[in-house]
């Protein structure tokens, strides 16, 4: 029996590997031995692509908020953080959550917003978003 130096089966392991990949594609074969794989993969794919389209289109619909006095401050003010989907997936809540919203954007987030801007902005979004007698 044959003695080898001492070998950590880690080496053994990638040497088995190695013997194991060498003899599975050296057993593969091409249907025409002049093509190279990748040749060969780019012609199915060619074929394939015919009856696929290029490109998928997906419809987009940002949700549209009213005019009226103040839609355009807040979309000035509040799209700088939010998009307007975000906004329209909130609830209807009443003026006083909205304030309380607009203030935490103020002094939470540091929001651009004056007193007066956010004065407007709350009415506008009670008027739209608020909660319905």
């Amino acid at each position: 029996m044959m003695k080898f130096p001492a070998c950590s089966s880690y080496v053994l392991s990638s040497l088995c590997l190695s013997l194991l990949s060498c003899t599975l594609l050296s057993s593969c074969q091409l249907p025409n031995s002049s093509e190279e794989p990748f040749s060969l993969i780019q012609s199915k794919a060619a074929q394939t692509d015919k009856t696929k389209s290029d490109a998928i289109e997906l419809n987009h619909d940002e949700p549209e908020f009213p005019p009226g006095p103040g839609h355009d401050l807040f979309v000035k003010r509040c799209i700088v953080c939010h998009s307007l989907r975000y906004i329209s997936m909130q609830p209807d809540f009443p003026e006083k959550t909205w304030k309380k919203e607009v203030e935490k954007m103020q002094q939470t987030w540091g929001a651009h917003i004056s007193d007066e801007e956010a004065h407007e902005i709350i009415q506008y979004l009670t008027r739209v978003k608020g909660v319905k007698p």
